[in-house]
């Protein structure tokens, strides 16, 4: 059974559904309950997610693939894709599978849909423009009026210290000042992120923010007359200055030793997978079982890569290349023999159907293949073989 699939999408929880509820209650109505299906994506910004990150899109991606969709409905292309490529690729898959779209807005320059690949593909390229606008001027306005702020209480689109976090956060600036190197950052970031219950990247974030100092310095220097400052802006600057290039390394540091996290070690006491730690202060590694009913294992990462290069080392050294050679050759040879049986196979039934074909056939016709089962079984058949035939690529086994 196809259905009748209307799709719906809002990008925060501020929005409803009821204005797409609407426009397409007209089409509804006309429809059995039976034929109808209703997916709605709540909450979820095209802008910000990929088309494979929308669980809600993938389940109507695949009703379209296993062909049970009918027609489509939308209020307009904004609320499929926001991206020009998945678009033009959304687009591509409807046409394949005969999938007629109906956009449920009326007026305001919609234009419904069409099997003219070209003009969706420019409806798609101004959706995508609208998008980006849309998330450039969220990105601009949450730089003037974020929607929280650690250390900030919001009132009427004013920002005012918060009583509690007030005396923390002016310490954090002043102490800011008195960093020079790498490891005394270390240092003040474990004793404030302990603070302020917060990761490194969130702190230095915060001290590269000049929103704290109550500017916006995107496009010169805009003050916030509506945000009550921890520093002044010549403070601010100052530590940018002096400490711009320390949180760059640091935060270098953070990404070297989360790369780190290739390996999952298991316990050889438990059997479990071991846990990954990183001593941000000493710049390294480590991996820990947690469980306290048996004796402790500890290992760091620098030593694990050193026991695995040895192990792989000895491996190649004890490798009989001869043993592994003769080993693969009897294994190509079960394969060839296995796949040359299902040729033989399908040689027999090829000749029993031919056999079939050429006796039984009486009524002949201009188009008698088109309407003949076993000769299309016959040509499905042949596929087979030529796919068997080179199945390994270079087709060395056609010859056999």
């Amino acid at each position: 059974m196809k259905y009748h699939v209307f799709f719906r999408r809002v990008s925060t929880d501020k929005q409803n559904m009821e204005m797409q509820q609407s426009a397409d209650a007209y089409y509804r109505e006309k429809l059995l309950p039976e034929e109808i299906k209703v997916i709605d994506e709540d909450a979820l910004s095209a802008n910000k997610k990929f088309i494979n990150e929308r669980p809600e899109m993938q389940k109507l991606i695949s009703l379209i693939k296993e062909d049970q969709v009918d027609t489509l409905y939308a209020f307009d292309r904004t609320r499929l894709f926001r991206d020009y490529y998945e678009g033009i690729e959304f687009t591509d898959l409807c046409l394949k599978h005969d999938i007629q779209v109906i956009y449920t807005s009326e007026g305001n320059g919609n234009v419904q849909a069409t099997k003219d690949i070209f003009l969706e593909g420019i409806l798609a390229m101004f959706s995508d423009i609208e998008g980006k606008n849309i998330a450039r001027r969220n990105i601009e306005a949450s730089k003037r009026y974020p929607g929280r702020k650690l250390g900030y209480v919001k009132e009427n689109k004013h920002y005012y210290k918060d009583p509690v976090k007030k005396e923390l956060l002016e310490a954090y600036f002043s102490s800011l000042s008195k960093i020079s190197t790498l490891d005394e950052l270390a240092l003040f970031l474990k004793k404030y992120r302990s603070i302020f219950k917060t990761n490194d990247e969130t702190l230095i974030r915060i001290a590269q923010d000049p929103f704290y100092a109550g500017h916006d310095l995107s496009k010169g220097n805009y003050k916030l007359k509506h945000v009550e400052a921890y520093l002044s802006l010549k403070d601010f600057r100052a530590i940018q200055d002096s400490l711009g290039e320390v949180f760059n390394e640091y935060l270098k540091r953070l990404d070297d030793l989360e790369s780190q996290k290739s390996y999952l070690p298991i316990c050889g006491y438990c059997q479990k997978p071991l846990c990954y730690s990183k001593d941000k202060i000493n710049n390294n590694s480590f991996f820990k079982c947690t469980t306290k009913s048996h004796p402790k294992v500890f290992i760091s990462t620098i030593d694990l890569a050193k026991i695995i290069e040895m192990v792989i080392s000895q491996i190649i050294i004890h490798l009989n290349s001869n043993k592994l050679l003769k080993h693969s050759l009897l294994q190509l040879r079960n394969i060839r023999k296995e796949i040359n049986s299902q040729i033989q196979t399908i040689e027999n039934q090829l000749n029993n159907l031919l056999e079939t074909i050429l006796l039984g056939e009486q009524n002949y016709t201009s188009n008698w293949k088109e309407n003949n089962p076993q000769y299309q079984k016959l040509n499905a058949l042949k596929i087979e073989k030529q796919r068997l035939l080179y199945k390994h690529g270079d087709g060395a086994l056609a010859s056999q």
